[in-house]
């Protein structure tokens, strides 16, 4: 995870409480409005890939995502 701390945002549990997303992507110094894209974006995909497949860490995606 690119030696980003794992415990802040509360760990990688699908789905994540939007405050954990928010947390997170404060420490790694992007903005809230980008949480909220983020968070907003996999919420309405119920945390699943295009093909239905659950999703298991969202910290992974959001690693991906920015």
């Amino acid at each position: 995870m690119n030696g980003t701390n794992v415990n802040i945002g509360s760990g990688g549990k699908v789905p994540p409480l939007f405050d954990h997303v928010k947390d997170y992507i404060s420490f790694l110094g992007i903005s809230s409005d980008e949480a909220e894209i983020f968070y907003y974006h996999y919420k309405s995909m119920d945390w699943e890939s295009e093909n239905g497949t659950p999703f298991s860490n969202w910290k992974t995606l959001d690693d991906d995502w920015i």
